[in-house]
């Protein structure tokens, strides 16, 4: 059984979303953009720690939009593959023969009430009094925000006692007769401790003081012992340590607090639920956190194969996001003043479009899931170029929720199909490429076509004479086609990045390289290009402001106005 989609209408952030979920799925998405929201949804008909005031609404869980407020709330969870009989069984007729089933949230506005449903289609919802179905059916949830040390506590408790009630009758009578030969050693300890000299005497100036308050402490006496704890209360209050190499240390810091956490949760989940009879879905918000990028990597596979049901996370790490399939990616984003799933949430269009990657994907593409805008660029000399002349022109990237990445010899399509899978605004510039048809004594416009090939336009047709890149501005060819992109977010080089930068400021670039003409300052950039463009970006630092205005600064602005709509 899996939660198989979310249709949300009037709750919070999401005016009218549906979203699908995988097997496992991340949900990503940048701050207060409804990721908790689309959990705590989740929750309200499914977490059975919430109780029945807890999924009380309230003002606040109505979506307000520019012109009103919602009156009604409707959180429907649509779940599929039912195979397990104890649901079967607890939900009667509400499964379908096509082994799905529906659950629907209502709360109205006017009088703050809710309703709950079931049914096996959403035409044939009936209203149910109770969560009952909680019984065989639910989540575990972990917070963001999370005490470690209390959560910890809480879950040996839970361990501990769940363990004890899953003994054989010979275990149990083994550990009644050691937890006997405890007590007696709690006896002697006590009687130890009685003996030390200045917890003698501290009790004894306690006791004197107690006397003079009241006449009804004369018989009356404190000790500073361990006679109060008794043998089960001595067990309770077991701490979790640890041990390495031989020797006692504390647990550590909250990185590894936060993996002992995980662990105790799935040890205690294991002991917990009977997967037969039972359905546990797994919510986990940003467990990446206080950890390094290697092991937010592998806590992420451990989530995924461990946990013995579907697990949904949130985050905000490309490390845990390298370990989801691209078909199993939420990315949640700001639509008409609401919160909505790109492509519907978990979809085959991000999977098809990620095939391209090949074996390529890696940390640096996985950035993308997490941005606002992309600025898409031919290689590495275009990165520090762009990073530069970003902060030259007061654009910052970071705080624009902006990346600028390169391509890597794959095809700019790949990339482009991806992002608009995602939602995610981009723009792109490539190198106006002139190349030869194999085989034949024709020359076409490599550059200019993969641009127009990327809006579906017509290509410009092949010319049987050898020309250059310069011959295309001349001829009017970059200029009608640049028309043609720019406004698309499309953008042609002249020829290449270090032509072009060399064109735009010549007197400074020839200077800062110390060439004479333009020609020869063009090839020294080209032979090294991103060693050499680092060197040319520390001399020309205080003249890269000189480029706004001109062809080079254009994607970025493009890409700015894109993001802010």
């Amino acid at each position: 059984m899996k939660i198989d989609n979310v249709h949300l209408k009037g709750f919070r952030n999401f005016a009218d979303s549906r979203i699908n979920f995988n097997e496992n799925t991340l949900i990503i998405g940048s701050n207060d953009i409804g990721k908790s929201n689309l959990l705590h949804a989740l929750r309200i008909l499914l977490d059975k720690s919430l109780s029945e005031a807890d999924i009380e609404p309230d003002e606040l869980d109505f979506h307000i939009s520019p012109v009103e407020v919602a009156d009604e709330i409707s959180i429907t969870v649509k779940f599929s593959e039912i195979t397990e009989d104890a649901v079967v069984s607890v939900l009667k007729g509400s499964v379908s023969e096509g082994n799905e089933t529906f659950l629907r949230y209502t709360a109205q506005r006017i009088n703050l009430d809710y309703k709950l449903f079931v049914g096996s289609s959403l035409d044939d919802l009936q209203e149910i009094s109770s969560r009952f179905y909680l019984k065989h059916m639910h989540l575990k949830y972990i917070e963001s925000q999370r005490d470690l040390d209390k959560f910890i506590r809480k879950e040996k408790r839970q361990l501990l006692k769940i363990a004890q009630e899953s003994l054989s009758e010979n275990e149990k009578e083994e550990d009644d007769e050691l937890l006997g030969e405890i007590s007696s050693d709690l006896e002697a300890l006590n009687e130890k401790v009685s003996q030390l000299i200045y917890v003698d005497k501290a009790t004894k100036d306690v006791n004197d003081e107690l006397k003079k308050l009241a006449h009804h402490y004369a018989d009356y006496e404190v000790q500073l012992d361990t006679g109060a704890i008794q043998v089960n209360d001595f067990i309770e209050k077991l701490q979790l340590g640890a041990n390495t190499n031989g020797s006692n240390v504390m647990l550590g810091g909250d990185g590894r607090n936060n993996q002992i956490l995980l662990a105790l949760w799935k040890a205690k989940s294991a002991k917990e639920h009977d997967l037969e009879n039972e359905v546990v879905f797994y919510v986990i918000e940003e467990p990446e956190a206080h950890l390094h990028p290697h092991q937010q990597r592998k806590l992420a596979e451990y989530l995924i194969d461990e946990l013995p049901g579907q697990t949904i996370i949130s985050s905000h790490s490309p490390q845990i996001t390298v370990n989801f399939s691209p078909d199993s990616i939420i990315r949640l984003l700001h639509q008409d003043s609401a919160t909505v799933a790109a492509s519907d949430g978990c979809s085959n269009c991000i999977e098809a479009g990620w095939e391209g990657m090949s074996y390529r994907m890696s940390i640096l593409p996985a950035e993308a899931f997490f941005s606002n805008g992309i600025f898409l660029v031919e290689g590495p000399s275009e990165i520090l170029f762009y990073q530069s002349l970003s902060k030259a022109l007061n654009i910052d990237l970071d705080y624009e929720n902006l990346s600028v990445l390169s391509v890597d010899g794959i095809s700019f399509r790949v990339y482009i199909s991806i992002l608009d899978a995602l939602g995610i605004a981009w723009t792109m510039r490539t190198d106006n490429d002139i190349s030869k048809v194999p085989k034949k004594a024709e020359w076409q416009y490599a550059g200019i076509n993969r641009c127009l090939g990327i809006l579906g336009k017509e290509p410009l047709k092949n010319n049987d004479a050898e020309f250059t890149a310069q011959e295309t501005i001349d001829n009017g060819q970059w200029q009608a086609a640049s028309d043609l992109l720019n406004h698309k977010g499309v953008f042609l080089s002249k020829v290449d990045l270090e032509t072009d930068l060399v064109n735009e400021l010549p007197e400074e670039v020839k200077t800062a390289l110390g060439k004479t003409d333009a020609e020869s300052a063009i090839k020294y950039l080209q032979e090294k290009k991103a060693l050499r463009m680092r060197e040319l970006l520390r001399s020309i630092k205080d003249d890269l402001h000189k480029f706004n205005g001109g062809e080079l600064a254009k994607p970025l602005h493009k890409l700015l106005a894109l993001k802010r709509g």
